[in-house]
Formats: structure tokens, sequence, C-alpha cells
């Protein structure tokens, strides 16, 4: 599970993925010999329930936090896949930041940035796992860092004071985006500011950007500023903090920091070198709607290719909020302000926003927005996600619309009306049990249970056919304080019990016991109910 966030001076801010849905890396008929060199998934569905990793190639999701796909056209039950590499399996790695560039196979290339919860629970570098074959096989890179030596950088004519960041904590990456033109990889490296690679990782280059203080810079003219990250000793810059990258249609150059956004277009290159232009939010709907740019995406239309922005507010200068530019970001309109988005999706003119607590989608260039904060499954079932579900990241393919949210992996395959639900458990009655997967009958995660944070606990437990089941509730005293009736399918199941007696109630604090009676048997399993 993806747990840590990027530390920015003394506020914390997660890190958003990179989405990209392009054509097909597992086209139809070609899905066995891929899934010969990777990993079925137990259970049919993903290894963990917080998602907010996503990339799309064609009609496959690649998602973390352990580098899974899923191939839409697999048999069923085998349609999840992840990849067996020891830097994720053997190791405390989990993909930060992925991008998918969907070539014709065996050709099409995947980045995958990987970070770790290091000391004082910093998020840090962790390095690259890339595939230059579809998935088939992956190299490791290690993450780019500077040797201590590396206190000075040129930039024209100019020799600048660097700062070498020769330590992975803090580091983790936070976005990466490869430009299919030129096959250079960008990665937004947080403390390690921009970096670039034209060899496939073998080696990177620092990348310049302007100092706070600056519009612009260009390396025709004389420069004097210190690169780097914020201090405490007062050097360094929050333009040098970088959370988002993007390489537009254009061949242009997106770089979102905690100090506005930067952009160098083909135009801006002078002998090798970028002059960049720097945005900033200045307090008006004429520009960006805060300084913490944490995602970047270009929608994909006739004519120029908006792009959209998220901001959020890491001080009192900022507003959470979206902005879009339709015009290589010579205008900017603001939009959704307010609200806290972590990632953006298209469908020809559709755009849709991941945002903490809603899909917004907007019709009309995000003039106006539709809201949506309920997720009905498929299967007509009441929804048994929580109320207070967060959504992390977006993305559509062909067939389907996909949200990566804090409580597994949704999938619509008509416009979000209703959604397909993945999520993880361990099983009950496993054929190899394991310290993961124990021999019981039942279990109820989580476990203890908050109703406050958690909102309800689900009881797991196997039916031999669609039945209908009472499951009651017991306090220590062995007092039945609640019955629950469920019509279920055949299988491993859940129900959900939201802590309340029969009257609704909030029950206090304590072990309770329970039943479930499906007909045929009877468990039972005990739930902690903390506050």
């Amino acid at each position: 599970m993806r747990f840590f966030s990027l530390c920015l001076v003394a506020v914390l801010l997660v890190g958003v993925p990179d989405v990209k849905a392009q054509s097909d890396s597992f086209s139809k008929g070609r899905w066995e010999k891929q899934a010969k060199r990777l990993t079925p998934i137990q259970g049919g569905s993903v290894v963990s329930n917080f998602i907010q990793i996503m990339a799309a190639g064609g009609d496959s999701l690649w998602h973390g936090p352990l580098l899974s796909v899923y191939v839409e056209d697999a048999p069923e039950g085998q349609r999840f896949l992840t990849v067996d590499d020891p830097t994720l399996t053997e190791e405390e790695n989990v993909v930060f930041a992925l991008d998918v560039v969907s070539d014709p196979l065996p050709t099409s290339t995947i980045w995958a940035g990987l970070a770790f919860s290091g000391t004082d629970n910093q998020p840090t570098a962790g390095g690259l796992l890339v595939s230059t074959d579809g998935g088939a096989n992956f190299s490791y890179l290690n993450p780019p860092l500077d040797a201590p030596g590396d206190t000075t950088i040129q930039y024209g004519s100019s020799t600048l004071t660097a700062i070498p960041i020769t330590e992975p904590s803090g580091a983790a990456p936070q976005d990466i985006d490869v430009d299919e033109a030129s096959g250079t990889t960008w990665l937004a490296g947080a403390r390690r500011g921009l970096r670039r690679t034209t060899d496939g990782g073998q080696t990177w280059s620092r990348v310049v950007l302007p100092p706070d203080s600056a519009v612009s810079i260009t390396p025709d003219d004389p420069n004097d500023f210190t690169l780097g990250p914020p201090l405490n000793d007062g050097r360094g810059n929050r333009n040098h903090f970088v959370f988002s990258t993007l390489v537009d249609e254009t061949g242009t150059v997106w770089a979102g920091t905690a100090a506005g956004i930067n952009r160098s277009r083909p135009q801006d290159v002078i002998n090798g070198e970028r002059a960049w232009l720097h945005i900033i939010a200045d307090g008006t709907r004429n520009f960006l709607t805060g300084n913490s740019v944490v995602r970047i995406q270009e929608q994909p239309t006739p004519g120029r290719n908006p792009v959209w922005i998220a901001s959020w507010a890491l001080d009192q200068t900022d507003r959470f909020g979206v902005t879009v530019t339709t015009d290589g970001g010579q205008t900017y309109r603001q939009t959704l302000l307010g609200e806290r988005v972590y990632d953006f999706a298209f469908r020809g003119d559709r755009v849709y926003a991941a945002a903490e607590d809603a899909l917004y989608r907007s019709e009309d260039g995000g003039r106006t927005w539709i809201s949506q904060t309920t997720f009905q499954p498929e299967d007509g079932e009441p929804d048994k996600l929580p109320r207070d579900l967060g959504l992390r990241a977006v993305v559509t393919t062909p067939r389907a619309l996909w949200l990566g949210t804090t409580d597994g992996l949704l999938r619509s395959t008509n416009e979000g009306r209703t959604w397909q639900i993945f999520r993880t458990s361990a099983p009950v009655n496993p054929d190899d049990p394991t310290d993961e997967a124990p021999d019981v009958a039942t279990y109820a995660y989580p476990n203890p249970f908050s109703p406050a944070s958690d909102e309800f606990t689900r009881i797991r437990y196997e039916t031999e056919g669609p039945t209908s089941v009472e499951i009651n509730i017991y306090d220590f005293s062995m007092n039945r304080v609640r019955t629950i009736r469920d019509d279920v399918g055949q299988g491993q199941v859940e129900s959900t019990w939201d802590g309340t007696d029969e009257g609704g109630l909030r029950l206090p604090n304590g072990t309770y016991f329970y039943t479930v009676d499906t007909g045929r048997t009877t468990v039972r399993g005990k739930i902690l109910l903390l506050e």
C-alpha cells in the first residue's frame, strides 16, 4: 500500500501519478505470451485496496502499488497480473510514478518510479523499473542522484551554485513523462528537481529551472542563483522542488513545482539549453489557482490540445483548484475552485477530474461540471463503498472508465452509471494457508474497527451457492445487539456492519462476537470496536 506522502518544508503533500492512454500494449490474442512473464494475482483482483497510481496502455490498465496490469482480453479470472520483480516483491518499494508509451508490440515502453518509507517516514527514492517489451522484462535503474562534488552546474555561460542531492530521502519520484518524438524521459523528483535522460536512464541530466524570484531565464543571459530545493539555512528555491511534468503534443515541456509552473517550448532551446517561462498564482483569475502544481495533463482534441493543471494549497497565498490553458500557456482560466483534484482523464470533449470526494465531469471545457459522489455496483447490490471514499486517480481506456480509490479499483463500461468493484482480501478456507491467509472460516476487516473513521467493517465468509444469510452480533456478555440479513451469491462474499444496534445507536467500545448462518453452516468470529 502506498501510505506515505511528500514532505515540503513542514507541509505534507501526497504524490500523484502520471496517466496516459494510447494504443494497446496487450492486443487481443497476444496476452498469453505476455502473461508467461507475469504472475497471476491470487483471487483475480488487485493486490491493495489503496489505488492511486494508474496508467493506460490501450485497453490494458497498469497500476500500483506493486506494478500490476489488468488485461482486458484475458480470460475471466486471469485478467490481473503483477510484475514478479524482487525490487517490489522482496523489498519495501511501491510504485510512486508511472508512464506507459504504447508502441506496437513488442516495443511498448513502461517506466515505473519506485519509493519506500525511509527514516522518519520520509518518502525515499527506490529507483526505477523500465520495460521496452510491453512488460515482458524489466530492468532496474538506481535512483538518479548527485555526487558530493556536484556543487556547480553550467547553464549557458553562467556557472551556477548547485546543492547536490546525494541521498534518496525525500526524493521519491513524483511523475514521469516520456517524449515519444525525441525519446527523452523527464522525471519530476521532488527535492531532486527536474531530471531528464536521453539514453533510457543510463545517464541523467539535472535541469535548470528559474529561481523563485524570476519570471523567466535564458542561457543567453548572465544568471546567478542556487539550483536546489529549499533548505533550513535559507538556500534553495521552492521552484526547484518538482511535483509534476508533461511533454505536450508540440514538444513543449511543463514542470509543476511548489512555486508555480514552468514552460519551455521547442523554440526556447538555445544551443542545447532550455529557456524557461515561470508562471505563478498572482491572486487573480487570469493565472494559476495556486502555486503548488501537483498534476499536469494534456487533453487530446482537434487543434491545440488543452493543458489541465491541478494546484493544491500549501500556504495562505494558495488555493485548491484547476487551471486550464487552451493556447499553450498564453492565457489561463480557473475552475473547480476549492477542490482538491488529484488527476485528470479525457474522452473526446469530456473531461474527468478525480477530486478528494467526487468525480467531476465536464463537456464544455470546464465551464460547468457534474459531480458524482456515489458509485453503484453493476450487480445491483446496495453500494458497500464508504461514504467518505477518497478518489486518487482516473483513467480512460477504449472500453472503460477507471477510478483508483482509497477502498478499491472501480471500472465502468457505461460512463459511470454502474461500476465493477475490485477489492482485495485474504480468502477464507484457503487451500494453502499462510501467515497472511490463515485457515479461518470467517474474519472481519478492518479489525479493530472505528465507525467514525472506517464507517463499517466487512465480514467475509464463504457460501456454497446463492443464499440468504443471517448475521448476529453479540456483545461481550453474549447479548444479541444486532441482526443483519443479506442476500449473497456463491463463493467468497462479504457483508457489512456499521457498529450500531437494532435501533441505529452507536454501540460502546469493546469486543463483539458474531455468527454467520448460511443455511447450511454457521461460522463465528470476533470484532474489536474502538473509537
